[in-house]
This record gives structure tokens, C-alpha cells and sequence, in this order.
């Protein structure tokens, strides 16, 4: 062991001087514009993120991407290092239609031209009417794949994958339904914790950080 030791504290010394350099991005302002589960998200952001970051919340109560417009503008009007999107869950629940959603996204998107990084965040393909209790599936992965490629051919945005963790976590219900929900749509409180981890990471990683 005492042979080992010296020769793994070289590498290391070495590996750290030639690896590049690298930050958590603290201290960058961020806008987070939503629905409903950003506006039921605003304490835990504020408290897990907000010692890192400088927020700006924005949660609209069963919005859709083109009823926050007049959000985004006024968000818009001073400038942020990232910017974190939550929407479109409104717009499937609702069977607006899918391009217009990501049409208008694309529009909220250009107004924070000056952030580094904006975040997409895609909605949970496990999702309930709430109103006939049908399933809103094929809806919600239609809307991820025009988000994903939305995101592929714009610079600078990125998708946040709250689908994935939502759907690692399914009951044996039929249709399943995510346990990071309590109504298939809204996250519950480990919920919430997974998805504000998923922000923390994004905005951690912004720039290709390492």
C-alpha cells in the first residue's frame, strides 16, 4: 500500500493539471417560465437552486405554450445567463396542436437570444385526461419527438428528460401512470425533487462543463 499510494497521488496531480478547467455555473440568473407544476415547484426551486443561482419564476396555472406569451415577453425584457421552459403539458391535456405548441416555443425561445444555454423540458407520456380519464400517450410523444427535434436543429437549447424519470417509476395500473405524480400530471413531492435534480444538472452543465 505504501508503494501505491505516491504513484496514484501523481496521477492524480497530473490528471488534474491537464484536465480542462470547470464550473457549476454559480451565480448565473436563470428564468424558469411554466404551467401549474412550475408554479407548485416555486418554493423547492427556491430552495434547492436558489443558493446557486439568481431565479426568476414564472408558473401559469393550466397554460398552455401560447397563453404564456405575454409571460415570456415580460421575462424577456432584461436578460438572463439560462433559461429553463416547462410547458406543453396544457396543450396536450387541452389537444391544441402540436405545431403550433412547438411553433410558438420556438418564438418564446428567440426572445432570451442573449442566454447561453435554454432548457426544454419534455412532459410525462403517462398522463391522464382529467376530465374522462383517457389516456393522453400518443398525444405527449408526438409533442417530445417535434420537441427533440425542435431542440436538434436550434443552437444553444438543450431537452431536459423529466419523460424518462417519470417513466421509470410506472404503477401496474392500466394505463400506468407514473408514482413521481399524485393525479398522473402534477409531481409529487419526490417528484419534484427528481425534476428540480434534472434542473440542477442542465444548469450545472451548460457550456459542455465537465
Amino acid at each position: 500500500m505504501r508503494l501505491r499510494f505516491p504513484v496514484a497521488t501523481a496521477f492524480l496531480a497530473v490528471s488534474l493539471l491537464f484536465a480542462p478547467s470547470c464550473s457549476d455555473n454559480s451565480g448565473d440568473s436563470v428564468a424558469v417560465l411554466g404551467d401549474s407544476i412550475t408554479s407548485l415547484d416555486q418554493a423547492d426551486l427556491n430552495s434547492t437552486l436558489g443558493g446557486d443561482y439568481e431565479l426568476t419564476i414564472s408558473g401559469n396555472f393550466g397554460k398552455t405554450v401560447s397563453d404564456v406569451m405575454p409571460e415570456a415577453e415580460l421575462m424577456a425584457t432584461r436578460t438572463y445567463d439560462q433559461v429553463i421552459i416547462n410547458l406543453g403539458t396544457n396543450d396536450v391535456l387541452q389537444e391544441r396542436p402540436i405545431d403550433k405548441a412547438i411553433e410558438t416555443l420556438g418564438a418564446e425561445v428567440a426572445l432570451f437570444d442573449s442566454a447561453r444555454c435554454i432548457h426544454l423540458v419534455n412532459i410525462n407520456e403517462h398522463m391522464l385526461n382529467q376530465s374522462d380519464g383517457a389516456s393522453r400517450a400518443e398525444a405527449a410523444k408526438a409533442f417530445n419527438a417535434e420537441l427533440e427535434k425542435y431542440a436538434e436543429r436550434t443552437e444553444g437549447v438543450s431537452v431536459i428528460d423529466w419523460n424518462g424519470v417519470a417513466s421509470s417509476k410506472l404503477n401496474g395500473d392500466d394505463p400506468p401512470t407514473s408514482e413521481l405524480t399524485y393525479d398522473t400530471i402534477h409531481p409529487t413531492a419526490e417528484g419534484f425533487a427528481e425534476l428540480n435534480d434534472l434542473y440542477s444538472s442542465a444548469l450545472g452543465s451548460c457550456g459542455n462543463l465537465i
